[in-house]
């Protein structure tokens, strides 16, 4: 480390969850290191989404060792939180390590910043987030329902110009195309929308010019070779791509369609538009995904009540179907 590295402020980021909580953590992130423009910024995190975070500017390093803090004696700890020459923690929420890192910092000269949501509270995380950052003096306080700036993941850009990977055209495509992301097998049947009618979808969209792409894990393949095989010219991704990759898709895409999982939220970040079907007789407004496009919420008592020509009226609502995505 040579001394101009060693003289600026040393910042830690804890932060442990689902993909969800990850794309939501991005939004605080690009808050803090605007914030902290010179600073190091180490990301404390787990190990499953690393392949992501890895290439987020907002971080100078990121360590996903988190598991590994937890573990170690109170006296370790001590030391570590020392030895460490952080100023400032911003704890983003790192359910069960949190308390101990934080209780072993109590011995060192650092300023801890509580800035996790809290889901026994009504507001969207996005929201709760941005005004404790707020009341640290990063952003202004106050924000309601839908305010708070989401997640953006246009540094995905500059990866892609590195790496063919996040081409569309290396998964073979070339023209308008839209993202399916459906739920998997883990998901109640009440939670799904029915196949028939992703299937339905995919018919009414390469009717007009747009191919229809499935993307999602292991559980989404069944669901992903139905729709294929059922509609000539629909692409079955499901399996096929990691997570930078399908951030790179959803830079490209005309839309996204989906239900409430955690794949749409990475789709949404990305920039797509998105339709998301929900079940029930409200909107999931405190919980669904932002980003810089619109999206809009479709629910239903039952999903199946839904039907393919309403989601695409629904896209034309929320901005989708423009001649021109997002280049990277």
């Amino acid at each position: 480390m040579n001394t101009g590295e060693a003289d600026k402020q040393q910042i830690l980021v804890l932060h442990d969850g689902d993909l969800t909580s990850v794309v939501r953590m991005l939004a605080a992130a690009r808050l803090i290191r605007s914030h902290h423009r010179t600073a190091r910024i180490t990301l404390l995190t787990g190990p499953d989404y690393e392949g992501l975070l890895k290439y987020c500017p907002y971080f100078n390093a990121v360590e996903t060792t988190i598991a590994d803090a937890a573990k170690k004696n109170v006296f370790e700890r001590v030391k570590a939180a020392r030895n460490s020459g952080f100023s400032i923690v911003y704890d983003l929420g790192a359910p069960g390590v949190s308390d101990k890192i934080r209780r072993a910092m109590r011995f060192a000269r650092v300023r801890w910043i509580e800035a996790a949501s809290d889901p026994k509270k009504p507001g969207h995380p996005l929201d709760q987030v941005a005004d404790r950052l707020g009341a640290a003096g990063l952003c202004r306080v106050g924000h309601a329902l839908g305010e708070a700036a989401g997640p953006e993941l246009d540094w995905v850009d500059f990866v892609a110009r590195r790496s063919r990977t996040l081409d569309p055209a290396y998964f073979g495509l070339q023209a308008r195309y839209a993202l399916f992301c459906p739920a998997g097998d883990e998901s109640a049947p009440a939670q799904r929308w029915p196949k028939e009618r992703w299937a339905s979808l995919a018919h009414e969209l390469r009717q007009k010019g747009v191919e229809p792409v499935i993307i999602g894990g292991p559980s989404t393949r069944e669901l992903g070779r139905y729709i294929a095989h059922v509609t000539p010219g629909a692409r079955d991704l499901t399996g096929r791509a990691n997570l930078i990759q399908l951030a790179g898709l959803g830079r490209r895409a005309q839309c996204a369609f989906g239900e409430d999982i955690a794949l749409l939220h990475l789709i949404v970040a990305a920039g797509s538009p998105a339709v998301l079907f929900h079940p029930g007789e409200s909107a999931p407004v405190w919980s669904a995904p932002r980003g810089s496009a619109p999206t809009l919420l479709m629910h239903a008592p039952t999903l199946a009540q839904i039907n393919a020509g309403e989601a695409v009226q629904a896209m034309r609502c929320a901005g989708g179907f423009a001649d021109a995505g997002v280049a990277a």
